[in-house]
């Protein structure tokens, strides 16, 4: 190894490799530190005491009147607005809110908000039950049948109603879970779980996965590091090996004679 590195060149050539080879890794390296994904993680902090309920509704017992309009006007805003049969009448049976701002000309124009279904709207009376209720509010489970039950499944609604001047208005209407159409699989039921990520608790626990690029390029840079110096070596030897047949070949094959004895 001294005898490679006694040639000034050669000393140059090999702290340029050097230099260059130490650029890289603290490139590569840098650009590692600084692409990995180091979510702080957030220490939750009880305090003492009693938990406090910050929700000041209180469950109420929903009477048959109430029962019977709800049933009503879950059964109208069914036929009217999902099965699109009068759009009209639908904009009468829900809030403000779920309007969105629409006006009843934009509904009639089936720019409505409401969630189009090809259902059944004979017999569903009775397809729906309670979920919660609350004074002047009622959450409600809805099952609803296709017309086209070979190419479109089931699909169950949940809908909160509040009372408005003294009627039940439809506040929200939105799918919360489907099912296969008959003869199309096994039956399976698609729900909220099979569209929604893990929570912002496990969001904030858990990492990235840090790419294979960064663990690929460090790698190769150290790889670097012992293999351009010893191919430099091994280079060298082999020129000196050339240089040293090359002489070897200029040289006699046999010896000469040796000297007489004088007598």
């Amino acid at each position: 190894m001294l005898h490679l590195l006694g040639s000034p060149r050669r000393r140059r050539r090999v702290a340029r490799i050097a230099l260059a080879v130490v650029v890289a890794g603290a490139a590569a390296f840098g650009v590692t530190l600084l692409t990995r994904n180091e979510s702080p993680q957030t220490k939750e902090v009880f305090e003492p005491g009693k938990p406090v309920v910050t929700d000041t509704q209180k469950p109420v017992r929903l009477g048959k009147a109430d029962r019977r309009a709800i049933g009503r006007t879950l059964v109208a805003f069914v036929r009217n607005g999902v099965a699109q049969q009068d759009l009209t009448a639908a904009y009468d049976l829900v809030t403000p809110a779920f309007r969105g701002g629409t006006t009843r000309t934009q509904w009639q124009k089936r720019g409505s908000p409401v969630y189009v279904y090809p259902a059944v709207t004979r017999g569903i009376s009775g397809n729906w039950r309670v979920d919660y209720s609350y004074r002047g509010q009622v959450g409600v489970a809805m099952m609803l049948s296709s017309t086209r039950p070979r190419k479109v499944g089931q699909i169950i609604f949940h809908g909160e109603l509040r009372k408005r001047g003294g009627r039940w208005l439809v506040d929200s209407f939105a799918p919360v879970a489907t099912f296969s159409p008959i003869g199309v699989g096994r039956q399976h039921e698609t729900g909220p779980a099979d569209y929604t990520g893990g929570s912002r608790a496990e969001a904030y626990s858990q990492e990235a996965a840090l790419s294979t690029l960064w663990i690929v390029v460090p790698a190769s840079v150290l790889a670097l590091v012992v293999l351009v110096p010893l191919g430099f070596v091994l280079l060298s030897r082999l020129r000196d090996r050339r240089v040293a047949r090359a002489h070897e070949a200029t040289l006699p094959k046999t010896l000469p004679p040796l000297p007489t004895r004088r007598s």
